[in-house]
């Protein structure tokens, strides 16, 4: 909220600088109970090779001219130390987070609902008579979020000790996504901003593989 609240005015999908240092996979998303049921059930159902992955996979592949025809010998995809939002291009599937509906955290706070996204890195060979087969050995799930306040969201009832309710009018003054707009428009300040976690990655015990037609 500082940082919207110091930048210069931005709307989504107008938006400033990302934010790519302030949430942490490990050490902040994880520990919250809903955030992990989600990510360790991702990696259980391993999301990174079912069929929608497998064709988003291929197109992306496709895209980077590693599908040519007439290639040949084994080309690695997917290099997991560039910057995450540079990754985000990329991604092949996700999952999404649900906020807390009536009791609020800190991640309802931070966030509200936001996704996983999943990047994958690998090999891709040529194989004969046709086709290509993938192999991944790399998975690497990050949070991308847009921290913003458009259309008309309840924010919850607030005071100016810094406590918050959902639920309770008693509590405060209730805040809208309008609250935030209209400051907007009064201080010619608030900026929209995207927000990137770091890279939580996995290398796989036994490689995913599959083949491209």
């Amino acid at each position: 909220m500082d940082i919207w609240f110091s930048r210069p005015p931005a709307t989504a999908p107008g938006y400033g600088p990302a934010d790519t240092s302030t949430i942490q996979m490990d050490n902040w998303v994880l520990t919250f109970p809903r955030a992990r049921t989600v990510y360790d059930q991702l990696m259980r159902d391993r999301i990174w090779v079912n069929p929608a992955a497998q064709r988003t996979i291929a197109a992306t592949l496709r895209r980077n001219g590693l599908l040519t025809s007439g290639g040949s010998g084994t080309r690695s995809f997917g290099n997991l130390t560039r910057s995450v939002e540079t990754l985000d291009a990329d991604y092949i599937n996700f999952r999404a987070v649900t906020s807390a509906q009536l009791s609020l955290d800190d991640m309802t706070a931070a966030l509200g609902s936001f996704v996983f996204r999943v990047i994958v890195a690998g090999t891709v060979a040529a194989r004969r008579p046709s086709g290509h087969q993938v192999t991944i050995t790399d998975v690497g799930v990050y949070v991308r979020d847009s921290y913003d306040f458009n259309d008309q969201q309840f924010l919850g009832f607030w005071d100016d000790s810094g406590s918050v309710s959902a639920a309770n009018p008693t509590s405060g003054t209730s805040v809208w996504n309008s609250t935030f707009q209209q400051w907007r428009s009064r201080h010619g300040r608030g900026g929209d901003f995207l927000v990137f976690s770091d890279l939580k990655r996995t290398t796989l015990n036994t490689p995913d593989t599959f083949v491209i037609s």
